[in-house]
């Protein structure tokens, strides 16, 4: 496993890939871009490296076409794309105002801390402790400006936000869940509505379709959803949105009880609920860490007619501290990343691996992006690394 990361200094509260930019947001609230095709470009340059920056940091989905693995076709192919990836991890390269020039403008938004975020549909999502605002940028324009003024969409401090199938999820604490469905006005019929629910909120995932609360770090709320196909009329001008078929047009609280899994897993002798130290769910698996060290997988199925039910689980030991969070990658055999207390680990064939010795602001993965599915961001005290990882045996 090939653990390549690049260096972008600076005093950045978050940062996150997008359309071939990453965004980061500095603790002046500024937001500073850096064009990722110019940085591969400049990479390239050194012709020992191959093309291995643009399939790193840019375009990870050429990794699996045909075309790149006819480049390995046989040992010296595979050696000397090897040899390059090992070149770039041994130089921990540094992205600075030399190698490149950013992009940078004022956030303007009333607030004294982000707390989240995130990207959508071409709309920046930022979470503060004042409230929950959105902004349009002009992606096509060189310096990716705002296409007008932050909008605020709520009043309530916002730490937390999900965004899929047209609908974006926030967060509020004690102030509850809040879901814009169709934020953006795709669904037949008029289907966009804002919905609150009252009950406690630290996050939530997504699961398939539907919605998982987490009320607490082991209290999770399940909230079945609708869904409809776009509008037939507008699937051409989506193709500047995300690629999905369906979206989410209501979410409605389910009585499904998550602990009722444990009981069908083959590890319900094991799994003591007062033993659950975190919970993570993915789209279909479902994570849970232990304070004795312990890390359980349970796959998930859920029918259109049917609640949750387990297909798959196992069981692995080796966790030396709490887990803070957890973040799924979207390549096969790549794993989860984990934050530990001071550390963030890589879960990958079984293995506990660690990626970076040290605490972190926040953690980015992006499982469902078509090019970054293998790349980490981490937003440090004084920096952002970007980290790609690469499964050489794979």
């Amino acid at each position: 496993m090939k653990i390549v990361s690049l260096r972008f200094p600076g005093n950045f509260e978050d940062a996150f890939l997008y359309m071939g930019r990453l965004i980061t947001i500095t603790e002046n609230h500024t937001v500073c871009i850096y064009d990722m095709k110019n940085i591969v470009s400049k990479l390239q340059e050194d012709e020992n490296l191959l093309d291995a920056p643009t399939l790193l940091f840019f375009r990870n989905d050429l990794i699996a076409q045909e075309q790149f693995r006819n480049q390995l076709h046989d040992e010296s192919g595979k050696a000397a794309f090897i040899k390059a990836v090992d070149k770039i991890e041994s130089k921990s390269i540094q992205i600075d105002a030399d190698f490149i020039e950013p992009v940078e403008w004022d956030l303007k938004i009333k607030a004294d801390i982000l707390l989240d975020l995130n990207i959508y549909n071409r709309r920046l999502y930022i979470g503060t402790n004042t409230g929950l605002y959105h902004l349009d940028l002009d992606w096509e324009s060189e310096n990716t400006i705002p296409i007008n003024k932050a909008q605020k969409r709520l009043e309530a401090k916002c730490i937390n936000t999900t965004a899929k199938f047209g609908t974006v999820n926030a967060s509020c604490g004690s102030e509850g869940l809040f879901s814009f469905i169709d934020d953006f006005d795709l669904g037949m019929n008029n289907t966009r509505k804002d919905k609150h629910f009252p009950e406690y909120s630290l996050r939530t995932s997504w699961l398939d379709f539907d919605v998982v609360n987490y009320s607490a770090r082991i209290d999770l709320t399940l909230f079945d959803s609708l869904k409809t196909q776009f509008q037939q009329e507008i699937i051409e001008p989506r193709k500047n949105f995300e690629e999905e078929i369906l979206i989410v047009t209501d979410l409605k609280k389910s009585e499904f009880n998550f602990n009722s899994l444990f009981v069908n897993s083959n590890f319900h002798n094991e799994i003591d609920l007062n033993n659950i130290q975190f919970v993570y769910n993915s789209s279909r698996t479902l994570f849970l860490c232990t304070y004795d060290g312990s890390l359980f997988t349970l796959g998930l199925q859920k029918d259109n007619s049917s609640v949750p039910r387990i297909s798959y689980d196992y069981k692995y030991t080796g966790l030396e501290s709490s887990v803070s969070s957890i973040h799924t990658l979207g390549v096969k055999n790549a794993g989860i990343i984990l934050e530990m207390d001071k550390k963030v680990l890589l879960f990958a064939h079984g293995e506990f691996i660690p990626i970076f010795n040290s605490e972190v602001i926040s953690i980015r993965t992006f499982a469902g992006s078509k090019h970054y599915k293998n790349i980490v961001s981490l937003t440090t005290c004084n920096e952002v690394l970007l980290i790609a990882i690469f499964d050489e045996e794979a």
